[in-house]
């Protein structure tokens, strides 16, 4: 199911206000003028009992006074509350759940970046050296030799070699994967052959997709990856080497007679997911690659206006815009959206810079982002051609919190209490003003309030015993889960 980038909120409910003390106050003067008129507890025939005096005109009118309180603060205050604040909290977790949505993405944990310029990213943004010009220049990668008589061998191993430190570590986690993504085909076995020349741990699972898929950053890969049941979790690997590249071919001549012709480039990143970065908040990396919106090219203006208004960062911080590959409508398109924005950003074009571009630009303009965010440029905008149309998507150093405050009154709940008291009144009451003895009546009034208090309890908790029920299956499928994999292995 798509993310919906323009779902709009209900507005908040306002607080109910408290009941007046004087209108208690009013209320005891009534119940003891009724008591007074109706009650005789004055003797005409002999002296008076005390002891009638204070039951009858004290503690009886007193606890009367108690339960039609605890009704009346039920009925004009603690229902109206109650359903304020399960709405306002309902509305709550329902905003806050939208915004980690947007901000759900990956993080660049670690990557290398293979361009036919050295430090493009530094020299475009003029932190080093003087900005890169070589539009329409189809390039190679010159300090890629050769390996085995291989220049893809020889360029996986100089993506894998510099990653060895963290790529053991991750293999060490038991929850690792490799992705490749390139226009030659299924390449696994030259993966594998170029990390165990690498002399990196183990034979990790190396997977293909097809480069012309378009790979979400908040969305599952694979389909083997999602939960077939319910109480199986995501199984999505904690870290994740994605590897894209663009080699001309050995017999291929490169020139400007080819104008279909792309320049080389590769890259390989090391992803960390959502789960691994909650349980390892501290985990260093480079940036985060949040979800990005989608659409046709000519509501680029819509679009990002939508991914602007999700706050996935403050929209300050957005200090550079990255682009490539992008023609014609969607060029222009999303070049207007941002020079009509509130975005005060510097443009920077792949394509000028080191040649036309292959598809593997889609990571390469994410990583060169990565690098920048790391370095200190603030959060980057990428956009970058789509199978809908156009993608715009932020690459920051850190994700902006939730900013849903919590309010005071969302926790309003009186667990009962106005029922009991009130309920313990009423009985009491009708227990002292008929002092019979114990009998039948007595039994009946008993079992009246016990059980008008259990239905009141079951209402009250109504919408938290399905929570309560799918913790517990969850639970018992967790347990159930752990003893089957604990009998396979």
């Amino acid at each position: 199911m798509s993310f919906q980038w323009n779902t709009r909120f209900s507005s908040e409910c306002p607080e109910v206000p408290g009941p007046p003390v004087w209108f208690f106050l009013l209320m005891f003067v009534v119940v003891e003028c009724v008591a007074l008129v109706t009650v005789d507890p004055w003797h005409s025939k002999g002296a008076i009992d005390v002891q009638s005096v204070v039951r009858y005109l004290v503690v009886v009118p007193l606890l009367c006074w108690f339960a039609f309180s605890c009704l009346l603060y039920k009925l004009f205050y603690d229902i109206p509350a109650t359903q304020a604040a399960a709405y306002n909290a309902e509305r709550w977790h329902e905003i806050t759940g939208w915004q980690h949505a947007s901000r759900r993405g990956v993080a660049v944990l670690d990557s290398v970046i293979l361009t036919p310029e050295p430090d493009v990213a530094q020299r475009m943004l003029k932190l080093e050296g003087t900005p890169p010009e070589n539009p329409g220049k189809v390039m190679m990668l010159g300090d890629i030799g050769t390996a085995d008589g291989s220049r893809l061998h020889a360029l996986l191993v100089a993506l894998l070699a510099p990653l060895a430190v963290s790529l053991t570590r991750a293999v060490a986690s038991d929850s690792f994967d490799i992705v490749i993504q390139c226009d030659d085909g299924d390449m696994r076995p030259d993966v594998q052959s170029a990390w165990s020349k690498a002399g990196l741990p183990g034979q990790p699972r190396v997977r293909w997709i097809e480069n012309s898929l378009d790979a979400g950053f908040a969305d599952q890969w694979f389909e083997a990856d999602k939960p077939r049941y319910w109480y199986e979790h995501d199984k999505t690997p904690r870290y994740r080497l994605l590897l894209a590249w663009h080699l001309h071919r050995e017999d291929q001549e490169v020139t400007q007679a080819t104008p279909e012709s792309e320049s080389e480039a590769a890259v390989a990143l090391l992803l960390g997911s959502p789960t691994l970065m909650y349980e390892k908040p501290k985990l260093k990396h480079q940036a985060w690659l949040l979800r990005q919106i989608t659409g046709e090219a000519d509501q680029a203006d819509q679009l990002l206006g939508l991914l602007l208004n999700a706050k996935q960062v403050p929209e300050g911080t957005i200090r550079h815009f990255w682009y490539s590959r992008l023609k014609g409508l969607a060029q222009h398109a999303s070049l207007g959206a941002v020079r009509e924005s509130a975005l005060k950003v510097e443009q920077h074009a792949l394509d000028p810079a080191i040649g036309p571009q292959a598809p593997v630009a889609r990571w390469l303009l994410q990583a060169l982002a990565a690098k920048m965010a790391q370095f200190g440029q603030g959060a980057q905008l990428v956009a970058l051609p789509h199978s809908q149309g156009i993608s715009f998507n932020v690459v920051a150093k850190e994700r902006a919190p939730v900013d849903v405050p919590w309010k005071e009154q969302y926790d309003y709940d009186t667990m009962l209490i106005p029922e009991l008291l009130g309920l313990l009144s009423a009985w009491g009451a009708c227990m002292l003003g008929f002092p019979k003895g114990w009998n039948d009546g007595d039994t009946f009034i008993t079992c009246v309030c016990a059980g008008a208090f259990i239905v009141l309890f079951l209402y009250r908790c109504r919408a938290k015993l399905p929570a309560v029920l799918e913790g517990i299956g969850d639970f018992i499928g967790g347990v159930i889960e752990e003893i089957f994999f604990s009998w396979r292995r």
